[in-house]
C-alpha cells in the first residue's frame, strides 16, 4: 500500500505491566442492581508484570466514548498502531494476545478503536506487558485478559445505549432460582453518515466503515460446589473503498486499481464446567473459536481465508503448603483454509519500505493447513519468608507444524521492603505462533520459518500506604529473536529484474529487537470528591535486519509518553472529567523525490516519449525522520438522572478541546515533488454524547 492510502486508511479507521481494571458486583449487590459503583480507584494490589487499578468509573474516562477497555490508552508506554491496536513495550499490535474468560478470542478492538465488548459486561481486564504468567504462552509483546461478569440473579431488565456513533442492547435475567442469561448486541452507525463528512472525489465507498458485536452468558449453578456456564461472543468489521481511475492513489501505484475491501470477523462459543472441592478449584474448558481474514488490495493481493480451532483446557487452582499452585494443561487443533492470489513481492513493512509491487509477478495458490499445539504451564506463588515470596513458573509447548518445542521459564521474586513500599524482579521466556497468513502459505511465505522468541526482564518499586497516593516505577527490558524479514533475493525491484534464486524462503528468521524503559505511575483514589492518575513512560526501541546488516528505530518508538486522567464529582448527579495525552512524535521515512517507470517499447527498452505508469518514490534512511510531538486535551460531563423514571447517564464530551492541529503522517502528490500535511482526527474540537437507560 503507497504512503497516501496509508495516510488516509488512518484517518478513516480512527472514526496492550499488569494493569486490572475492574468493576465487578458480588452475587448479592447484582440481586439489586445490574451496575454498581466502586467507590474508589487506586492500586489495590501487585501482580508479577505491574499493578492493579479498580473502578467503575473508568467507564467515564473522557474520550473513550463509554468504554473501559480503551482506558488501555491512558495506561503507561501504550502506544495505539493505527489509531486502535495496542502495542506495548518495543512490539508489533501483532504481537498482542487476546483472551477473554480464559478461552483465546478473536478481537479485542474494532477497527474503529471501540473494543468488542459491552461496558456493562466487562468485570475486569488486564493488560500484561512483561514477564506474565505461564499460562498465557502465545505472545512475545503484551496479553489483554478480559472477564466479563457472571449474569445477575435479577428480575429481567434491559439497558439501551445511543449515541451519534453506535447503538446496543443488553437484556438480562433470572430463569430459575440457579440459573440466569444476559445477550448484548451493538451496532456502529457511523456508516449512515460518514460520506456526509468526506470532500474527496478520489474514491467512494463501496462498503462505508460498520461493524457489531455481541455476547452471550448462561450460568446454571448446579449446586455449591459445581457450576456450569455456557458463553458465545463474536464481532464483525468491514470496510470497502474504491478509487477513481484517475485518483492519485492508482497513480502512485496501478496495482490499487480495484479498490482495498476488509472483511474481519471471530465466533467463539464454550462451555466452563468449574468445580470446587479439597483440591481447590479446577475449570473443564472445551471452546470453539472461528476467525474470518478477508483482504483485498487491489491486484496486490486478494485473500480469503477462515481459521477454526478447537481447544480443550484444564485449569487447577489450589492452595498448598507455603503459597498457592496453578497447574493446566490444553490441547489445541488449528485449521486454516485459504485462497490467495496477488503479487510475489516479499517483504515485512517493520523493517522495511516495500519496493513496488508493479513489478512483480502475479501467482494464486489454494490450500489447508492442519496444526496441532499441546501446552502443559505451573505456577507456584512460594512464601519463602516473611517478606519474600517468590514465584515460580514454567510452561512447555510443541506444534507439529514447526516441530518446535518450547520450555519456557517464568521467575518472579517480591520482597516487602516496609508496610508502604515493595520490590519485584521478574523474568520470563516467550514465544508466539505466526500472525499473518502470508507466512504460512507455501507460495508466498517459507517452509522453513521458526517461531518468533523473546526474554522480558522487569524491576520494579511501589509505594502503596494509607493515604489516598500510591505509586509505581518500572523499568525492563525485552530482546526479540528470530524476528521475521524479507529475504531480499527474492524481491523484484525493477522491469525483468531476476530473483538471485535461492533455498524458496520468501523470509526468514534474520531480524532482532531489543526495547527498554522505564514507566511511573500515580494514582490517586477517590477523596475530597475526585481521583484519577498521572503516567509517564521513557523508552527506547530498536530493530535490527541481519540480512542487510542494518539498524534502525523501531516505527512504534515513540520515546515519551505521559497521560494525565481525573474526574470530580460536583454533586450526585453531576460529575467532569478530563484526559490529557502528551507523545514523541512518529517516525517515517523521507522521501527524496522519484524516478519515472516508462511502458516498454518494442524492444523490451522504457518508451519515454509516452506517460509515465508511475513513479518510483526515492526514499531516505528507513524511519530517520520523526514527526512533531501529539497532545491533546478530551473532557466529559456526565449526569445521573431518573428518566420516565429509569436510571439514566447522560454524558457529554469534547474531544480535541483546544483544536490542536497533530501531524499524523504527509500526503504525496503523483510524482512526489510535492506534499501535504495530514492530521490525525479531530483536528478541531469534536462534541459528543451518548446516552444510557435501564429498564
Amino acid at each position: 500500500m503507497n504512503k497516501s492510502v496509508v495516510g488516509r486508511s488512518i484517518k478513516l479507521a480512527v472514526f496492550g505491566t499488569t494493569i486490572c481494571l475492574s468493576w465487578a458486583l458480588s452475587a448479592e449487590e447484582a440481586e439489586t442492581e445490574v451496575v454498581e459503583e466502586v467507590e474508589k480507584i487506586r492500586v489495590i494490589g501487585s501482580k508479577d508484570s505491574g499493578l492493579e487499578l479498580s473502578s467503575e468509573k473508568i467507564l467515564k474516562v473522557p474520550g473513550a466514548g463509554n468504554d473501559p477497555i480503551r482506558a488501555v490508552e491512558s495506561l503507561p508506554g501504550v502506544v495505539l498502531a493505527n489509531g486502535f491496536a495496542p502495542a506495548v513495550r518495543g512490539s508489533s499490535p501483532f504481537d498482542m494476545y487476546y483472551q477473554s474468560d480464559d478461552v483465546p478470542i478473536g478481537n479485542v478492538f474494532h477497527n474503529d478503536s471501540v473494543s468488542t465488548f459491552h461496558p456493562n459486561l466487562i468485570k475486569s481486564f488486564e493488560l500484561k506487558t512483561g514477564a506474565w504468567e505461564s499460562d498465557f504462552a502465545d505472545a512475545i509483546g503484551g496479553v489483554i485478559d478480559t472477564k466479563l461478569r457472571e449474569p445477575g440473579m435479577t428480575d429481567f431488565t434491559a439497558t439501551v445505549d445511543l449515541s451519534f456513533l453506535r447503538t446496543g442492547i443488553l437484556v438480562e435475567s433470572r430463569l430459575s432460582d440457579k440459573s440466569a442469561f444476559y445477550f448484548a448486541y451493538r451496532q456502529s452507525l457511523i456508516h449512515l453518515y460518514i460520506e456526509n463528512f468526506l470532500d474527496d472525489e478520489d474514491f467512494q465507498f463501496t462498503q462505508a466503515p460498520i461493524n457489531n458485536d455481541y455476547q452471550f452468558k448462561y450460568l446454571y449453578n448446579v449446586d455449591g460446589n459445581n457450576k456450569l456456564v455456557v458463553q458465545a461472543t463474536g464481532s464483525n468489521d468491514e470496510v470497502g473503498i474504491l478509487f477513481a481511475d484517475e485518483s492519485k492513489e492508482v497513480k502512485q501505484n496501478p496495482d490499487l486499481v480495484g479498490g482495498i475491501g476488509v472483511e474481519q470477523f471471530y465466533h467463539n462459543q464454550s462451555v466452563i464446567w468449574t468445580n470446587y472441592s479439597d483440591y481447590g478449584e479446577t475449570k473443564f474448558i472445551v471452546n470453539r473459536l472461528e476467525r474470518n481474514g478477508d483482504l483485498a488490495i487491489g491486484q496486490i493481493v486478494n485473500l480469503d481465508a477462515v481459521t477454526i480451532d478447537y481447544l480443550a483446557k484444564v485449569i487447577n487452582n489450589q492452595s498448598v503448603e507455603y503459597g498457592e499452585l496453578t497447574i493446566g494443561g490444553e490441547l489445541r487443533s488449528q485449521s486454516v483454509d485459504y485462497s490467495v492470489s496477488g503479487k510475489l513481492q516479499p517483504c515485512n513493512p517493520e523493517f522495511e519500505v516495500c519496493p513496488p509491487s508493479y513489478y512483480a509477478d502475479s501467482v494464486l495458490e489454494v490450500a489447508k493447513i492442519d496444526v496441532n499445539f499441546v501446552n502443559l504451564f505451573a505456577d507456584y506463588d512460594w512464601d519463602i519468608a516473611e517478606d519474600w515470596v517468590l514465584k515460580l513458573g514454567a510452561a512447555a509447548s510443541t506444534n507439529d507444524y514447526t516441530n518446535e518445542t518450547f520450555v519456557e521459564p517464568r521467575l518472579a521474586v517480591r520482597y516487602q521492603l516496609n508496610n508502604d513500599y515493595r520490590m519485584k524482579l521478574a523474568y520470563g521466556e516467550h514465544h508466539q505462533w505466526f500472525r499473518e497468513y502470508k507466512y504460512l502459505s507455501q507460495t508466498f511465505g517459507s517452509p522453513d520459518l521458526k517461531l518468533a522468541k523473546a526474554k522480558h526482564y522487569v524491576f520494579g518499586i511501589e509505594h502503596e500506604g494509607e493515604s489516598d497516593w500510591a505509586w509505581s516505577l518500572e523499568t525492563y527490558y525485552k530482546k526479540m529473536d528470530d524476528l521475521i524479514v524479507s529475504n531480499p533475493q527474492y524481491q523484484v525491484n525493477e522491469y525483468g529484474d531476476p530473483t538471485e534464486g535461492g533455498d524458496g524462503n520468501n523470509y526468514v528468521n534474520e531480524g532482532q529487537g531489543d526495547a527498554y524503559g522505564i514507566e511511573f505511575l500515580l494514582n490517586k483514589a477517590i477523596s475530597a470528591k475526585w481521583y484519577g492518575w498521572l503516567s509517564v513512560a521513557y523508552s527506547k526501541t530498536e530493530r535490527n535486519n541481519n540480512i542487510t546488516n542494518e539498524s534502525f528505530r523501531y516505527v512504534y518508538d515513540l520515546p515519551w509518553i505521559v497521560n494525565m486522567v481525573g474526574n470530580y464529582e460536583i454533586n450526585n448527579e453531576w460529575q467532569l472529567g478530563l484526559r490529557w495525552r502528551f507523545q514523541s512524535g512518529s517516525l517515517y521515512t523521507p522521501i527524496n523525490g522519484a524516478t519515472p517507470v516508462y511502458p516498454l517499447d518494442e524492444n523490451g527498452q522504457p518508451d519515454e516519449s509516452q506517460e509515465p505508469i508511475f513513479y518510483d518514490p526515492n526514499e531516505g534512511d528507513f524511519n530517520s525522520e520523526r514527526l512533531e510531538a501529539f497532545h491533546r486535551l478530551d473532557i466529559r460531563l456526565d449526569y445521573e438522572t431518573k428518566m420516565f423514571g429509569n436510571d439514566t447517564n447522560i454524558y457529554f464530551e469534547v474531544l480535541n478541546l483546544y483544536g490542536q492541529k497533530s501531524l499524523s503522517g504527509y500526503d504525496y502528490n503523483e510524482d512526489y515533488t510535492e506534499r501535504e500535511p495530514e492530521y490525525q482526527f479531530p483536528e478541531i474540537p469534536i462534541p459528543s454524547f451518548g446516552i444510557q437507560m435501564v429498564f
